[in-house]
């Protein structure tokens, strides 16, 4: 399970609230897992996934209308993230195999989602917040 304190809040809430959306759908998961709920694991895989691709493409967006310098790093992260992601969904549609989504979460998933906002999230909500602010000084 992810707590919420646990996870860096950001300069911007909006971002603090699709990442706080983001660890109830993986508590979900992996209370789905723990019960060996085979069919709720793979119906709260989608929703992440779905969630997932949301969250990064209004990241994306956000991102490049603020011209942020390390989009390219950032996008790619993304995008790597979303591969894993998509491989877990498909192996656990062929094997349903519960140990690999315990594996999952707790060996990638967590870690990453805790690094990844204390450190690629942080970094851009305090660049955004800054430059909005000098915009609207302007």
């Amino acid at each position: 399970m992810i707590t919420q304190e646990q996870l860096t809040m950001v300069a911007l809430p909006s971002m603090n609230d699709t990442h706080l959306e983001e660890i109830l759908i993986i508590n979900r998961l992996d209370n789905a897992a723990i019960n060996h709920e085979i069919e709720a694991v793979s119906e709260k895989l989608n929703a992440l996934l779905e969630h997932t691709i949301m969250h990064f493409s209004d990241e994306e967006g956000i991102m490049q209308e603020a011209d942020f310098p390390a989009f390219e790093m950032h996008k790619n992260e993304h995008d790597r993230h979303l591969r894993e992601l998509k491989s877990i969904i498909k192996y656990f549609e062929q094997h349903q195999d519960i140990n690999a989504i315990h594996a999952y979460i707790k060996g990638n998933l967590t870690p990453w989602l805790i690094s990844h906002v204390e450190t690629m999230d942080n970094a851009m909500a305090s660049y955004l917040q800054t430059g909005s602010a000098t915009r609207e000084d302007s």
